[in-house]
């Protein structure tokens, strides 16, 4: 059977731009002598550095060791809100393993390294959570009110007890749960699927967060908050939430999301991803040749899908150029034709140079204008 979003797929609105402004720093390369270094925005000439999008991936595990929830975290601007992707420890990674058998066999080091491979992404951090460390996490809110009166899990949970599954549903309607008690909340499966343990774990970050959203102190939550989950928990709490929900595939053998629909998904949230190894992106300068275009949000996603790891944006030395893609090495030459597919059109150049600062320049120029 499918299983359908219980909540519409929102992502934010604007794309993340995170960036260094470049006024005090010259690349020491080749091509990296910019000359007088320009700080207004609307000028010709004017770059700045792209930092990656924060990106967290959190496990957690029942008291046997297993693996009951991994999620992705995304912050935006700022560190203000984001977005969170939880995946099924039943989701399969392509026609092989799940997630959670990739975990029992290799621990959290394995996963990630798979799920980076899987995804095309890497992540800025990762942790994993048990029992005792939630209670620590949620103490300073607790009771958490959590109301699971919802349409999808009721539905679920009657699903359930249907197939006379003596074992659904310790938490069912409106709870208080107590700290000591998450553990147990995040970890029970009630169902083979694992569907009802997901929006129950969906609920508990709704309702955590929006409880922390009113709170000042970021001292309430143990650990640091300024890297890692605390960052995450903290940063999420200061803006708006988005629970990022995909279709999946119910199978005996697992869950399956499509997995060109995962790897969009996560890469709206995460638009400005780190390599997922050492060179496996292609690191790309991105500019506007025209002058006043949104290159975050017109043309950066479709080069990244492609494979490049975006490191400058900004403007050409000059306005009214045509498209432009320049490469330095003959093996880039494939990925740049893709670049040009992707743009719709472009003249390609190949210049070569040892030292470049990135790999490849892509100039947008007047003859995309209203392409994308």
């Amino acid at each position: 059977m499918w299983a359908f979003p219980l909540i519409v797929l929102a992502f934010l609105v604007a794309i993340p731009l995170f960036v260094w402004n470049a006024t005090d720093a010259i690349l020491s390369s080749t091509d990296g002598d910019f000359g007088e270094v320009v700080t207004d925005p609307s000028e010709p000439g004017y770059l700045t550095y792209v930092m990656a999008t924060p990106s967290h991936l959190a496990l957690n595990v029942d008291v046997d060791g297993d693996l009951s929830m991994a999620m992705i975290i995304a912050l935006g601007p700022n560190d203000e809100g984001g977005s969170i992707l939880l995946l099924n420890p039943n989701t399969k990674l392509g026609n092989e393993m799940t997630i959670a058998s990739i975990f029992a066999s290799g621990g959290a080091e394995q996963l990630e390294r798979s799920l980076k491979d899987y995804l095309t992404i890497g992540f800025k951090s990762r942790n994993t959570m048990s029992a005792s460390i939630w209670d620590a996490y949620i103490a300073p809110v607790s009771p958490l009110s959590i109301d699971l009166n919802v349409e999808a899990y009721t539905r679920l949970a009657e699903q359930s007890l249907s197939e006379a599954n003596n074992e659904c549903c310790l938490f069912e309607g409106a709870i208080e749960l107590q700290s000591e008690n998450v553990g147990e909340y995040l970890n029970i499966s009630d169902d083979d699927s694992g569907e009802l343990r997901q929006l129950r774990q969906e609920l508990f970050w709704q309702d955590w967060i929006e409880v922390l959203s009113s709170e000042t102190d970021p001292s309430m939550l143990p650990g640091e908050i300024d890297s890692g989950f605390g960052r995450m928990v903290w940063g999420l709490s200061r803006g708006n939430l988005v629970v990022v929900q995909l279709e999946q595939l119910i199978e005996p053998s697992g869950v399956r999301i499509e997995a060109e629909v995962l790897r969009d998904a996560v890469l709206e949230m995460i638009p400005f991803p780190q390599p997922s190894s050492p060179g496996s992106r292609t690191t790309v300068r991105l500019l506007d040749g025209v002058g006043g275009l949104d290159l975050a949000r017109d043309y950066s996603a479709g080069l990244v899908r492609a494979g490049a790891q975006i490191l400058i944006i900004g403007n050409s030395p000059e306005f009214g150029k045509a498209t432009e893609l320049i490469y330095h090495d003959d093996e880039n030459a494939e990925l740049v034709r893709g670049f040009q597919e992707i743009l719709g059109g472009g003249e390609v150049f190949f210049e070569p140079l040892t030292d470049a600062a990135v790999e490849v320049t892509v100039i947008i120029g007047n003859d995309l204008i209203g392409r994308n």
